[in-house]
């Protein structure tokens, strides 16, 4: 292969290694629009499992709405109560977790991501408790899209999509199942739906009731919550704008004093007055003056050096 071949291959290559990188850095953008709070090297199973997450929290969130309500929750709910009461055998509840469960259809989605930003914003899409089930399907099937796509192995979506729907449809079995199990769960849903139903603002994110993806909490505190979100981010911003023009104005000033006082101290050390006067600092000129001596002391050895040659020179004989 000539070397000019060889180049170009090389070339091609390196190019298409870069169309690769760029194109999956724009469909990691496209997801972390939706979900902030995935970081920005992920890979498909990061994506993969913030769908599962955005569902499951969904389910506990549509169970604090409206499940609670119609099962027979005992009136104490400790472990014994409710091993005696069985919840997650009675008829009741297995409507409840049917109901849940036909709201979620992983599909192909047709949305693009400032529609799924859209979506989730939506004030439709959420209240209080946070995302309807169904929402919370639609931005799953947007996220495992994406995954699909980083996913160099896969050549199948349907069956990919398929897959994941079971999955996630198991985890939501489990973790309704596991709300009428566990007593502090249960009981932290049952005051979360009491707090809401009564008129009192929801537990803020990161709070037991109140944590979960960004996407699962936005829009949660109600009507208006994205305008008031909106608001809160610009004003951050802004004030993130002034701290750094000051920092920079600080920096410029500290920058340029710096400058001055070892100017001038360059020039009371080294430098010369207008008249033409050494202006030099005394260590200055001793070390000048010693050079000086240095090199006068050389040129007398050397001269006494040769007269004493010419002196002895056996040739002068």
């Amino acid at each position: 292969m000539r070397p000019v071949d060889e180049l170009r291959d090389r070339l091609h290559a390196a190019r298409r290694r870069a169309e690769i990188a760029g194109a999956r850095a724009d469909v990691l953008a496209q997801a972390r629009a939706v979900v902030p709070e995935l970081p920005r090297d992920a890979d498909a199973g990061h994506l993969e499992r913030a769908a599962r997450r955005l569902v499951r929290r969904a389910a506990q969130d549509e169970f604090a709405r409206e499940g609670i309500t119609r099962i027979p929750v005992p009136e104490a709910t400790g472990r014994a109560e409710l091993r005696r009461a069985d919840l997650a055998s009675d008829a009741a509840f297995h409507a409840v977790v049917e109901d849940v469960l036909s709201a979620v259809e992983i599909v192909p989605s047709p949305l693009e991501s400032d529609d799924a930003v859209a979506l989730r914003d939506a004030r439709a899409s959420s209240d209080a408790y946070g995302l309807s089930p169904e929402v919370a399907s639609d931005l799953a099937s947007y996220l495992l899209g994406r995954a699909f796509l980083l996913r160099d192995e896969e050549r199948d979506l349907d069956a990919y999509l398929d897959r994941h729907e079971r999955q996630i449809r198991e985890d939501m079995r489990s973790a309704l199942v596991r709300l009428v199990r566990v007593p502090l769960e249960l009981r932290s849903a049952r005051e979360r739906h009491n707090r809401i139903a009564s008129g009192l603002a929801p537990e803020r994110a990161g709070t037991a009731h109140g944590a979960g993806t960004g996407a699962g909490t936005a829009g949660g505190a109600g009507s208006g919550a994205s305008g008031v979100g909106a608001a809160a981010r610009e004003a951050l911003s802004q004030r993130a704008r002034s701290a750094m023009d000051h920092a920079r104005a600080e920096a410029g000033r500290a920058a340029l004093g710096a400058l001055r006082s070892g100017a001038g101290r360059a020039f009371e050390r080294y430098g010369r007055g207008a008249d033409g006067e050494d202006v030099r600092g005394g260590e200055a000129r001793s070390a000048a003056d010693r050079a000086r001596d240095q090199r006068s002391g050389g040129q007398q050895s050397g001269e006494h050096r040769a007269a004493e040659q010419t002196v002895h020179d056996p040739r002068s004989d």
